[in-house]
């Protein structure tokens, strides 16, 4: 069961979590990446059954053996178990491998969704998140191509998931391909799959990710980073669902939905010729904005919720966290979005060994952090803390409540300022103070604009 110098230089080119697994159903190698990902000494994963990394266990029918039976790839979305005993889903590419002898083997790439959510599933009950998700439904409920235009880290891969999840293809794969890293030397063998060899290293076929995503959804993540030289490839399989493997004369075809992401302006980019314009009204069917997180603040408790679940379920040890330390990531603006949220959580937890996550742990950057908070009022303070309707709302409402208040203290009741500082309109804001009745008993301290 020892790493040959081919597997062991398979394994090091391999940027996601990655293991190996021979004709006898036994795991053969695995990578540093899936290491560090799902906890696991390799010396208790060498030599053992198949599916011990499944979290439904070995199964007859299972996925290695009908890959020995038909050597035909796969890409799935299955449950795992980490070396904590979590639960954690991933997308698995399974693909041929031959070794230098003529052995097959199999190899299987994992992109582990994020935290332990199910595949799709969304965080938030803002306003802006009930209008995205009506908006990705109806997304899902055609086969339109989809853009979805959002700052890093807002959360266009989950939006992706989604428009999946809920579309007539969601037992179908999804495919993720990460445009950043396809290079002019590997986007035809990485979109279009090679045969063996067709250039030097390509000790065997490979199915290409479009081919992986037939009768799915064909993810494109950052679009905007394609080199312009392949882009007229990538046009050229999508209008047609045809390609042509590395190597190979024989026509393939294809059928997927395509769903892309971007960071990125690309009409800018369209009209600086760096994208070409052909491409863009292929992938921009029904163009779709992500809100990044500082337009959707209502959201952050239960995203800090959530997210501190999952940490506490890695680590084992239960987390809270203060009044104080939400109020200060409700002030932030958080330019690196839900990823950013996380990092700063997880940042957190680290400084609170007690288990409770306090103001002072909410580390944020000296550059950008919110401006400080006048000092309250006897009166602010109670409406703050103490204001008689919050106690009546749920934890979500709550902290939105408390955080329109202090808005209201710090723009001295103007209601225009609140709202523009919300990313809201004014009539949006009053059916807030409405619903949380913040504008009875305080109305003449907080009244107009």
């Amino acid at each position: 069961m020892s790493r040959t110098p081919y597997l062991s230089t398979l394994l090091l080119a391999q940027r996601n979590p990655f293991l190996v697994i021979d004709a006898e159903m036994r795991i053969r190698s695995v990578n540093t990446a899936l290491e560090t990902a799902l906890g696991y000494d390799p010396n208790n994963l060498i030599g053992t059954p198949c599916c011990r990394l499944d979290a439904t266990g070995a199964e007859d029918g299972c996925r290695h053996r009908r890959f020995f039976r038909d050597l035909e790839p796969y890409i799935e979305t299955h449950a795992l178990v980490d070396a904590r005993g979590e639960i954690r889903f991933a997308q698995i590419q399974g693909f041929p491998i031959v070794d230098p002898q003529g052995q097959v083997l199999l190899g299987e790439s994992l992109h582990l969704l994020q935290g332990q959510r199910q595949p799709g599933q969304m965080v938030g009950r803002s306003q802006q998140m009930h209008t995205l998700a009506q908006e990705l439904r109806r997304a899902a409920a055609t086969d339109a191509a989809v853009l979805l235009q959002g700052e890093t880290g807002s959360g266009k891969e989950l939006a992706a998931e989604f428009i999946h999840q809920h579309s007539t293809r969601a037992k179908s794969p999804f495919v993720v391909v990460d445009c950043t890293v396809l290079s002019e030397e590997l986007f035809e063998s990485e979109l279009f799959g090679h045969v063996k060899g067709a250039f030097t290293g390509a000790v065997g076929s490979k199915t290409g990710l479009l081919e992986l995503a037939d009768t799915g959804t064909l993810f494109l993540d950052e679009i905007g980073e394609l080199p312009l030289s392949q882009q007229p490839k990538l046009l050229r399989a999508l209008e047609s669902g045809m390609f042509r493997q590395v190597g190979s004369t024989k026509i393939r075809q294809a059928n997927v939905r395509v769903v892309s992401a971007t960071h990125r302006d690309l009409r800018v980019m369209v009209e600086q010729g760096q994208f070409r314009q052909d491409l863009y009204y292929r992938l921009a069917v029904l163009p779709l904005p992500i809100p990044p997180l500082r337009e959707r603040r209502a959201d952050i408790p239960e995203l800090a919720e959530h997210l501190l679940r999952e940490i506490s379920a890695q680590s084992g040890r239960p987390y809270r966290m203060t009044k104080d330390a939400l109020r200060k990531l409700l002030l932030y603006s958080f330019p690196g979005n839900i990823r950013e949220l996380r990092n700063l959580l997880h940042l957190a937890t680290v400084l609170s060994p007690d288990g409770t996550i306090g103001d002072a742990a909410i580390r944020l950057p000296a550059s950008t952090s919110a401006p400080p908070t006048p000092p309250a009022t006897d009166t602010a303070a109670e409406l703050l803390h103490e204001h008689p309707s919050i106690s009546m709302l749920s934890p979500v409402e709550a902290a939105e409540a408390r955080y329109i208040l202090q808005l209201l203290q710090r723009h001295r009741g103007s209601r225009k300022e609140v709202a523009a500082s919300m990313s809201i309109s004014e009539r949006t804001l009053y059916r807030k103070l409405k619903r949380y009745q913040l504008n009875t008993s305080d109305e003449r301290t907080h009244s107009g604009s």
